[in-house]
């Protein structure tokens, strides 16, 4: 009977340890950046999931407004299993801007990269609106820019 309760408190063990491991928000406003680019780049929309606060507003376009995790999650969804399934990027030039010590405005440009290359013409500059919970530090909004032509 011991060796049965073991087992089951090892079991229920590791499944807190997974729980808690995929509940696990971003430690600093900064690691929001680092774990979007690690979303971004492993294409998997769960990665993005805990990202985002209940009410997250994103700007994919000019002509688009996004409202609702729901929502955003989807259109992740949808551009990683069409045009971004095969897209890397890196951030650069990030800017972390304090509005309040629970409120951030990060700035910084995605690079789209090929072959582990920035491609100069694929610059976007992206600004958050980051928030911290009581388990770390997620996006509440965010919109995602493109160059202007000419530029």
């Amino acid at each position: 009977m011991s060796h049965s309760i073991s087992k089951l408190i090892g079991a229920a063990f590791l499944s807190l340890l997974f729980a808690a491991t995929i509940a696990a928000q971003s430690a600093t406003p900064e690691a929001v950046v680092n774990d979007f680019v690690k979303a971004w780049n492993s294409h998997d929309v769960q990665a993005f999931d805990r990202l985002f606060t209940a009410d997250a507003v994103w700007v994919p376009v000019a002509e688009a407004r996004v409202v609702g995790h729901a929502d955003v999650i989807k259109g992740f969804e949808e551009i990683h299993t069409t045009w971004a399934k095969e897209t890397a990027i890196a951030a650069r030039d990030i800017k972390v801007q304090s509005v309040r010590p629970d409120v951030v405005v990060i700035l910084f440009h995605a690079k789209f990269l090929e072959d582990g290359k920035e491609v100069p013409v694929l610059d976007r500059a992206m600004i958050m609106v980051v928030v911290k919970q009581a388990d770390g530090w997620r996006i509440a909004a965010g919109q995602l820019t493109k160059q202007h032509e000419g530029a």
